[in-house]
């Protein structure tokens, strides 16, 4: 037997994906005295994460942590189209709590995880410049600070693996097939997104 494992089998394929919201800096203050309440959703495809809010600033520090499970071939070249749009992508919208009526958008930055992960695989502690909503006016709306880190968590890997292997990426029958295997995953493992130590704040929306 070879003792030489092939391309496929020494391939390290990520399970889960772990984003630490850090920091932000230069936001637009939308409360009273120059200052914002500030909280940032994490979302990736239906899952959303909520950190603390953070009162009276524009340069906020949460240091939270949140993990999403991928979608099977989603970090795969050409993987994002067995799924619906944005689905791999990773979306941080920074929001302002206002004590009366709807909260205030401050700001997003969408990070597409595929490219990311061909690119080198670890985001450390890198600043991303806040946007404005799609079609809207680009404004200043300052920066978020992150660490986004690939992981592969044991429990799942081999069903995982199994899923991907000789898979074809773009079906509607590849889609449907991924949600049935996702589901089954989740029933069997009991896998829930779980929260990270470093606040407890951090919640699901």
């Amino acid at each position: 037997m070879s003792l030489v494992k092939s391309d496929e089998e020494q391939r390290w394929v990520p399970t889960h994906v772990q984003v630490t919201v850090l920091r932000a800096r230069g936001l637009r203050a939308k409360g009273k005295y120059g200052t914002s309440d500030v909280y940032t959703i994490i979302q990736l495809g239906k899952e959303k994460y909520s950190t603390c809010v953070m009162e009276k600033t524009t340069d906020p520090e949460w240091g939270e942590e949140c993990s999403f499970e991928l979608q099977p071939g989603v970090l795969e070249k050409g993987g994002r189209d067995a799924y619906p749009p944005g689905a791999g992508d990773l979306t941080l919208t920074v929001m302002h709590r206002a004590l009366i009526g709807l909260d205030v958008f401050l700001g997003q930055a969408v990070i597409p995880l595929d490219e990311a992960f061909q690119e080198r695989k670890y985001i450390k502690n890198e600043w991303y410049r806040l946007h404005s909503k799609t079609g809207k006016k680009e404004k200043e709306r300052g920066e978020l600070q992150l660490t986004v880190q690939f992981t592969r968590h044991n429990l799942t890997a081999s069903m995982y693996d199994l899923s991907m292997k000789d898979k074809p990426r773009s079906s509607a029958r590849t889609y449907l097939h991924d949600l049935k295997f996702k589901k089954q995953i989740k029933n069997k493992f009991r896998l829930i997104p779980h929260f990270l130590q470093k606040n407890k704040c951090l919640k699901c929306c």
